[in-house]
């Protein structure tokens, strides 16, 4: 049956199952005021229904604008497909206010005491850190030299521009419901008889109650969005192994690859030595260190596969797990050297990861590595 109060048709025919209303009850009451609720005409009506219809899908469009901003691209970028980059300079540079924070000194003499290695892989993840930005996405990372120099994914710092827009377009859509609820309302506010009309009156402090959670709703996408449009490095945050945080001053883009070298605040960093990959034999024993879905600085295991050409672009293939928030940490031989950077898995399927060789981190950024 159709609810007499928000108009929906449900099963029950006792009580409505959307907005709780008791048939009887409210009944009863119409009668004892000699009236019955002034129902808006068709055209209000389609707008009464349509809110509904937004408030009960709320919850997924808040989930498609986090996943949009959040996920990034999980393909290894081609030669010169990076959005912001240009085709005659090597790596576009963001930096940030200098002097925003305070360097931290000895982390490495600090993290060795904290979190004392048992072994080489875990010295490595001793230089192996959490990134996470303040648009809601997350992954890993890594430093390539004492200079603090922390290599990543550029999707794990940096929002895809088809996903900002697709973001946008559901906040946009987002926004205009809104208005349009708070118009209708408006309306109803606005009648002759609604200071009397008590279930009318219920049904708009109700509504109002919840338009109010959905424009706070609102206003979070929002702020994530433009901070997500900002390039300042102040978005990206830099978490070590004993929990302590580094902040970032300047980021810097590879034009080629799905790369990305951040500059922390700090002083003699622990890094992860690189290893040659020529040399690399299928089958040999190989390690992941990151933060896969929040379980932040795990290990896990593979082999080598063998190498593939994804988008033109060279890639390791292994069957070490690399999940959401693997991407931009270590991939390790089993001495703890970094032969590439996590950075993508085939859809769709189990067990086959990729990595970009820890060559191209070092041919990319050889200006800026202490090496």
């Amino acid at each position: 049956m159709q609810c007499p109060k928000c108009l929906k048709e449900q099963p029950s025919e006792t009580e409505c199952v959307y907005c709780g209303v008791i048939f009887e009850k409210y009944q009863k009451q119409h009668a004892r005021m000699g009236c019955d609720e002034q129902h808006p005409p068709e055209g209000e009506k389609s707008r009464h229904l349509l809110w509904y219809g937004v408030a009960g899908v709320i919850g997924v469009v808040a989930i498609a604008c986090y996943a949009a901003l959040g996920k990034g691209s999980t393909t290894p970028r081609a030669a010169g497909e990076h959005a912001t980059s240009t085709s005659t300079a090597p790596a576009t540079t963001v930096n940030a206010d200098a002097g925003a924070t305070v360097i931290m000194t000895g982390i490495k003499s600090r993290l060795q005491t904290n979190s004392p290695p048992k072994n080489s892989i875990e010295q490595a993840r001793n230089a192996t850190v959490y990134l996470a930005t303040s648009w809601g996405s997350s992954g890993s990372g890594f430093f390539v030299d004492d200079r603090c120099h922390i290599v990543t994914n550029s999707h794990v710092v940096k929002v895809d521009d088809e996903a900002l827009r697709r973001a946008t377009a559901i906040r946009d859509e987002y926004k205009k419901s809104i208005e349009m609820e708070q118009d209708y309302l408006s309306q109803v506010k606005q009648r002759s008889n609604f200071s009397t009309d008590m279930a009318a009156r219920e049904s708009v402090t109700d509504r109002e109650a919840r338009l109010a959670v959905q424009i706070a709703k609102y206003e979070k996408i929002a702020s994530l969005i433009d901070n997500a449009q900002s390039d300042s490095p102040a978005n990206i945050k830099i978490v070590l192994i004993d929990g302590s945080e580094l902040s970032v001053y300047s980021v810097k883009h590879s034009t080629n690859y799905d790369l990305a070298l951040l500059s922390a605040r700090c002083e003699d960093s622990p890094f992860i030595p690189q290893s040659a990959t020529d040399s690399l034999a299928m089958s040999q024993k190989l390690f992941t260190v990151g933060n896969p879905q929040g379980m932040k600085f795990t290990v896990t295991s593979g082999i080598f596969s063998g190498w593939q050409n994804i988008n033109n672009v060279k890639v390791l293939q292994t069957d070490a797990p690399i999940n959401p928030g693997n991407s931009g940490g270590p991939l390790l031989n089993e001495s703890g050297k970094a032969i590439g950077v996590n950075t993508a898995v085939l859809s769709n399927s189990q067990g086959i990861g990729f990595a970009l060789p820890i060559d191209y981190v070092f041919s990319e950024f050889k200006s800026d590595i202490n090496r």
